[in-house]
């Protein structure tokens, strides 16, 4: 790849789903012509993850174990791009798989088309696409990101951090992940924040529909806690990209609660009625201002957008 690749992984205590990833990385078609840098970055793992790296790496000289016992996952992702000069950075979860086209798609989109991002498809495996049983339960608690806008969208508005590429371009122009956010911090919304940047700058993301990923479907996503603890962790995300600037907890309040409560009036209302995904959403609502407003009141995380020096 004339431009140089990295592929970049955060991972913890997730051996069984690295040691697949890895699998399918290493039988793309072109992994050896394309000779991509891979990058697993270990954000404090207390199980086997560092022996299956080093078994990985002794087969593949081109991945590297990475180190960040700090918490959280922007750490560990930023720390992965200053570790590396590669002028395109891709980051994909340690819970998918990749297609065996992925990194053909990848190299020829980028070959031709100047954007600062772009995204990628998430998919459903086969056998979870194939049964109706998990179908039925994804489709009412909407845990597992999927991402396929099909053949004909070229641009997407925002990033999933499942599969998704930047340049180092874009990240010096606009600043690295914020480290205030994602698993290990507030929970999440890392990528969707730095989508925001890229776009307030005037970066384009593309879209790749060939590049495809194929999500791990967990049973412990599917189910009433998780959806909970997902839309707590996005809303105590939210307050450091939307309110930013905000100092005053009275202010914050102020401006939070009444969207708490049409939320509580929209939980309501779709109680006494049948339901389904009008009270999906509702209740999304509600444990997302909730996380919001008692987030605004607590001392805020240190941190924040650290900038690539050096480029």
């Amino acid at each position: 790849m004339g431009l140089g690749l990295a592929i970049i992984v955060a991972t913890k205590n997730r051996e069984r789903r690295l040691r697949h990833l890895l699998n399918s990385l290493f039988a793309m078609t072109g992994v050896d012509h394309i000779a991509p840098e891979i990058i697993v970055a270990d954000n404090g793992s207390s199980d086997h993850t560092p022996r299956v790296i080093a078994g990985a790496a002794a087969a593949h000289p081109n991945l590297r174990y990475l180190a960040v016992p700090e918490g959280g996952k922007s750490r560990a992702l930023n720390a992965a791009i200053r570790s590396t000069s590669a002028t395109l950075l891709a980051f994909v979860d340690d819970d998918v798989q990749l297609d065996p086209g992925w990194l053909v798609a990848v190299d020829t989109y980028f070959a031709r088309t100047p954007v600062g991002a772009a995204q990628g498809t998430i998919r459903l495996p086969p056998e979870a696409a194939a049964d109706p049983g998990i179908i039925a339960a994804i489709e009412r608690w909407h845990t597992i990101p999927r991402c396929d806008f099909g053949p004909t969208v070229s641009e997407s508005i925002s990033l999933t951090g499942a599969n998704m590429f930047v340049t180092r371009s874009a990240f010096a122009r606009v600043g690295l992940f914020d480290e205030r956010l994602g698993p290990g911090a507030a929970g999440a919304s890392e990528d969707t924040e730095l989508a925001a940047r890229l776009r307030a700058a005037g970066e384009r993301i593309g879209y790749i529909p060939d590049a495809i990923v194929y999500h791990a479907v967990e049973p412990d996503r599917l189910c009433a806690s998780y959806f909970r603890a997902l839309h707590e962790s996005r809303g105590r995300s939210r307050i450091y990209y939307k309110y930013r600037d905000q100092r005053s907890t009275l202010g914050l309040a102020l401006r939070l609660l009444p969207d708490l409560g049409l939320a509580a009036l929209r939980l309501a209302t779709t109680a006494l009625g049948s339901g389904g995904e009008s009270r999906r959403r509702a209740l999304a609502r509600w444990y997302h201002y909730r996380a919001m407003l008692a987030a605004g009141r607590a001392p805020r995380l240190p941190g924040g957008v650290p900038r690539l020096d050096g480029v």
